[in-house]
């Protein structure tokens, strides 16, 4: 099996846990392909996330954020202009062994909106796409239009 290309495999009888244990390995290793961090921070309006310094600042001030709630401001602004799905940031934010689910989602992002100065009802930094995913609006360009 192992020369034909198998990665793992599971001599009979086997217990359900194991089985499980290495679904889960499986995943890790081949799950969400990782996206690496862009050099330059990423700017909308007063907002600055830098990715390299895992800080963010809203009109020049730090915005304490956690790490979780770091996490999802990256993935969001750094597929900026794009509908993130849901799943994908649960994927991204959260690892196989501790997996989030939209509860938990929605709590952090409300919490992360919060943070930024923004509301549910009045959102400036990321929008719900209702039963799909959250989008945030593509970053500023420095360059001006002739």
């Amino acid at each position: 099996m192992l020369e034909k290309g198998a990665t793992d495999y599971i001599v009979t009888p086997f217990s359900p846990t194991e089985l499980v244990a290495r679904v889960r390995a499986a995943l890790r290793r081949f799950g969400e392909p990782q996206i690496s961090s862009p050099a330059e921070p990423f700017v909308l309006g007063d907002l600055t996330v830098d990715y390299a310094q895992r800080r963010v600042t809203v009109s020049g001030l730090a915005a304490p954020l956690t790490p979780t709630e770091f996490d999802l401001l990256a993935a969001l602004s750094m597929e900026a202009g794009r509908v993130v799905p849901h799943e994908r940031l649960l994927r991204r934010v959260w690892s196989p062994g501790r997996p989030g689910n939209m509860r938990v989602l929605r709590t952090h992002l409300k919490h992360l909106r919060r943070k930024l100065g923004a509301a549910a009802a009045d959102p400036r930094y990321f929008f719900a796409e209702p039963r799909v995913g959250y989008r945030m609006p593509a970053a500023e360009t420095s360059g001006e239009e002739t």
